[in-house]
């Protein structure tokens, strides 16, 4: 009977443990995430959306396809990032070149399991449904953050990872100075991505030239 007893607290007291170290409060103690906690706060996948959906870090870094994997990566994510925060100076750190590598990081069985109709959604639009399809039926080796890597999960952060490198850098939620006019975190959201923010998706980086060109 104790040892049930003992079984069951043990696995209450691990569910209550990966909950709390899985969300942004727990990945923002670490100063060496302050770029990717403040942009993410400014993205809809962090609350900036009409229903006040907030997805949790893990919800994306963490691979949702089974339980086993799911762990071994936090084990080794956790023990990374303690380390990089110790011994690592994050302002040497070249991170333009770490997002190249986005998708050792995000998941798509994360991305799935929260659009599981992603692929009945999309069937309507025909501007979605092609690259999709493709995707779905397994014509497309890309993953979903080599696509989508400028437009979700964190609004802006190629910004914020150049603003973080500067001496002055206040964390959100201070103003940044963007094309020398002072902005709030609010009026820099509404931006698609600001003059001097680093985008690389070939086809943001296009839309941000353009952008760059009409100011």
């Amino acid at each position: 009977m104790g040892g049930c007893v003992l079984g069951v607290v043990l696995s209450v007291l691990t569910v209550q443990a990966v909950e709390w170290t899985g969300d942004d409060k727990f990945c923002g103690i670490c100063h060496i995430m302050t770029p990717e906690l403040n942009s993410y706060h400014l993205d809809r996948h962090g609350g900036k959306n009409g229903v006040g959906f907030q997805a949790a870090c893990v919800d994306c870094h963490l691979p949702h396809n089974n339980v086993m994997n799911y762990f071994i990566r936090k084990t080794i994510l956790g023990i990374e990032d303690v380390y990089g925060n110790t011994f690592k100076d994050p302002k040497k750190f070249d991170w333009e070149a770490n997002r190249k590598r986005a998708t050792e990081y995000v998941f798509d069985s994360g991305c799935l399991r929260c659009h599981a109709n992603l692929k009945d959604a999309t069937s309507s639009n025909m501007k979605a449904f092609l690259p999709h399809r493709d995707y779905f039926n397994g014509l497309s080796q890309k993953k979903c953050v080599e696509c989508h890597l400028d437009e979700v999960g964190h609004k802006n952060l190629g910004l914020h990872l150049k603003e973080y490198l500067k001496e002055n850098y206040k964390p959100y939620p201070n103003a940044f100075l963007v094309g020398g006019k002072k902005m709030s975190p609010e009026e820099l959201a509404t931006i698609p991505n600001p003059k001097g923010a680093k985008a690389t998706n070939p086809k943001q980086r296009s839309e941000d030239a353009k952008l760059d060109q009409r100011r």
